[in-house]
């Protein structure tokens, strides 16, 4: 009995090394870069990722999926951008809310007297939401007319809307992510820091709602408001959530995390400064990060680095090679708003270890016990 002890052992230590072990970046190759020559504080990518569009100082650009300029907008401040699922309507939002066709005819410019924080559009291009700082959360179609505006009694810095428009997530100044219905009725709000939430990103029906504040406190929500699990990614640069809400990305200073729902490890593009703005296409098979200076695009390829697919043999040894820290993990035991319990935290990688080391000692304690029962003699 006793010579079992090495053999499950030797076979939970494999488990650590496989289940605990960086997901290489191979699959993932450069889709290209743009350096505007303007500072950039946002970027979106349309739901079949076609089209890519960023926002900042100087206006807004519309690029191809190949990378070149469809065009640039006249000259003025933007702090977010957003697209329709196949890239035919764009929209910016600061001073104001400006909505452009693809084609750049019939340009809608809404006016605003209070600064627009950040904006968000569904799929067709019908809706576009807007966080206004002036604690409203308002709805308007692509022609610039409102719908409905809704007080939030806190100034919304970050909005998202599902690709369907049924639910719209927000993050507040104070460290809230607020879910509210496609006509904005509030539904729950749930705390994750004392900080601005400063990216929010919500899948169809709002099954996902990924949240991250200027703190680095990141948090995974289901529909209900519980806490699927959390973790910190300092200087976050944004989250964005894939339209079945099944994968979840994190931007940082180090690079780009990518994560399932339930909390696996789905692979890293690390070695690369993603701290301002992230966005990703409704499939998870195109992610677009920028450091407010240049954007970086990434596409999902099924062959690996070392096939030519665009990563050098060099830059797959140095993805699969890199210190770069992964999200950290917490478990947490908050109840989601007006539920009786929370939905079962799981959590990224570093808890792998952690649980691998639990099954160890449990093994090793039944283990234990079976052989001093088949040896009385040695009990004692």
């Amino acid at each position: 009995m006793i010579g079992r002890i090495p053999a499950v052992i030797a076979a939970l230590f494999v488990s650590v090394l496989v289940l605990s072990s960086p997901v290489l970046a191979g699959e993932w190759v450069p889709g290209g870069s743009h350096q505007p020559g303007f500072p950039i504080t946002d970027v979106a990518v349309s739901g079949d990722g076609a089209y890519r569009a960023l926002a900042g100082d100087d206006g807004l650009i519309l690029l191809t999926g190949g990378g070149a300029e469809c065009w640039r907008s006249p000259k003025g401040g933007y702090s977010s951008v957003a697209l329709s699922g196949d890239g035919t309507i764009l929209a910016g939002g600061g001073a104001g809310l400006l909505v452009l066709n693809r084609n750049t005819t019939v340009p809608v410019t809404v006016r605003s007297k209070n600064y627009v924080n950040d904006i968000a559009m569904t799929a067709d291009g019908s809706r576009i939401v807007a966080a206004v700082d002036d604690e409203t959360l308002r709805l308007y179609t692509s022609a610039g007319d409102l719908v409905w505006s809704t007080d939030t009694g806190d100034d919304l810095v970050s909005v998202s809307i599902g690709p369907d428009g049924t639910y719209i997530a927000g993050g507040t100044e104070t460290g809230n992510v607020v879910l509210f219905s496609g006509t904005g009725d509030e539904r729950w709000t749930y705390a994750i820091s004392h900080q601005p939430v400063t990216s929010v990103a919500v899948a169809d029906g709002a099954r996902t709602i990924a949240a991250v504040s200027a703190d680095g406190a990141f948090s995974l929500l289901s529909r209900a408001g519980g806490l699927l699990w959390s973790g910190s990614a300092p200087h976050a640069g944004g989250v964005s959530v894939s339209a079945d809400g099944a994968s979840v990305s994190v931007t940082d200073r180090q690079g780009i995390w990518f994560i399932e729902r339930d909390g696996t490890p789905a692979g890293q593009i690390p070695g690369m400064d993603a701290s301002v703005a992230a966005a990703m296409d409704g499939s998870g098979n195109v992610v677009m990060v920028t450091d407010g200076a240049r954007i970086r695009v990434f596409i999902r390829e099924a062959t690996t680095a070392a096939e030519g697919t665009g990563f050098s043999a060099a830059a797959a040894e140095k993805s699969s090679s890199s210190s770069a820290a992964p999200l950290t993990p917490i478990v947490s035991e908050n109840l989601p708003p007006g539920e009786g319990a929370p939905v079962s935290t799981q959590s990224p990688a570093p808890f792998v270890p952690v649980i691998a080391g639990l099954l160890l000692t449990t093994g090793l304690t039944a283990a234990g016990r079976r052989y001093r029962k088949n040896n009385p003699d040695l009990s004692g």
